[in-house]
């Protein structure tokens, strides 16, 4: 689990600082950490990071591409 945190950190400190992932008006994994989610799963694929999130009994799935860091759609799943 120690590993996992430590990619996901990673990976989202290059996400959040590239800029095109601030400067959206839609839901961005940026906007759920800050309201309080947790990273429960990262997958990299190319050319997107798939990152699964969760907060209480919410889950939520976003996809971010990985050459921008934008956040191309945010989902509810449960």
């Amino acid at each position: 689990m120690t590993n996992m945190r430590l990619t996901a950190a990673v990976v989202f400190s290059a996400v959040l600082f590239s800029g095109a992932a601030i400067a959206q008006d839609k839901p961005s994994v940026a906007k759920y950490l800050s309201e309080g989610y947790d990273v429960l799963r990262v997958e990299i694929g190319n050319p997107f990071l798939q990152f699964v999130l969760k907060k209480d009994k919410t889950l939520v799935w976003c996809s971010v591409q990985v050459q921008t860091g934008e956040t191309s759609s945010c989902r509810t799943i449960k």
